[in-house]
């Protein structure tokens, strides 16, 4: 599997999920997108989610069972469906922004921007920060967030949010495997009226409500997993974990 983060965070912000996933027996590909991470240099002057998606398929050629993604991860989840659709069985959409368009995404850009200014003006402070508004993370989770935000690319990344418009509807009713959605209870990304038009799309049986806030798999990991692995069983085989030494 192949796990893909969001906007300003990287591959570290899935250490838990991975370690317990690796314990169970999956190979995992924790990968950073373009313009995040150890990535944050590479890539074309200008990202785009098509740049970002080939990048996905450069790392790991595939094919691979499941395709996750995490906020903005999802949306460069699907589009990597667009350029390579034999590269998995079914996509996982952590909480995908139902936000579009440059205008709608000018806020959340200017938001990356003061917060990465002001963290890397004082990380521990926003190292207690991060822990202040996220009760429910750990310190790995607090120290991760500073770190990402450390490496990003801010010039870049932002203008992609900027000037990149994505279609989240239409990249879910392209798809061609099964999307699944992950979705939060509270402080979810995915808005009216992306929501519905998103969510008429797919049959119950596909969408999972989650008790927690957009960053799910840090905030609730455990019902992250089950709900995981719940799905993946419809696309796997089951999966015998490695007996210790």
């Amino acid at each position: 599997m192949v796990l893909l983060h969001g906007v300003q965070s990287s591959r570290l912000t899935w250490w838990r999920i991975a370690q317990d996933l690796a314990d169970l027996g999956w190979e995992v590909h924790r990968l950073d997108l373009l313009g995040h991470g150890d990535r944050a240099g590479l890539g074309p002057d200008s990202l785009s989610m098509e740049a970002l998606a080939a990048d996905v398929v450069d790392q790991v050629p595939g094919p691979v069972d499941l395709l996750v993604g995490h906020s903005l991860g999802s949306v460069v989840a699907l589009t990597t469906l667009g350029l390579a659709p034999n590269y998995c069985t079914a996509v996982v959409a952590e909480d995908p922004p139902g936000l579009s368009g440059p205008g709608s995404l000018s806020d959340v850009a200017d938001g990356i921007v003061r917060l990465v200014a002001q963290t890397r003006a004082d990380p521990p402070t926003a190292r207690a920060m991060a822990l202040k508004e996220n009760p429910a993370w750990s310190l790995v989770d607090a120290e991760n967030a500073v770190q990402n935000r450390l490496k990003l690319d801010v010039e870049r990344v932002t203008r992609l949010l900027r000037t990149e418009p994505w279609d989240l509807p239409s990249l879910v009713a392209r798809c061609p495997v099964p999307v699944h959605l992950l979705v939060a209870t509270r402080d979810s990304a995915l808005l009216e009226p992306v929501r519905t038009a998103v969510l008429e799309l797919l049959p119950d049986d596909r969408v999972e409500f989650i008790d927690g806030g957009h960053d799910l798999h840090r905030e609730r990991p455990g019902l992250w997993l089950h709900a995981f692995l719940e799905l993946a069983r419809r696309y796997v085989p089951p999966i015998r974990p490695t007996e210790p030494p």
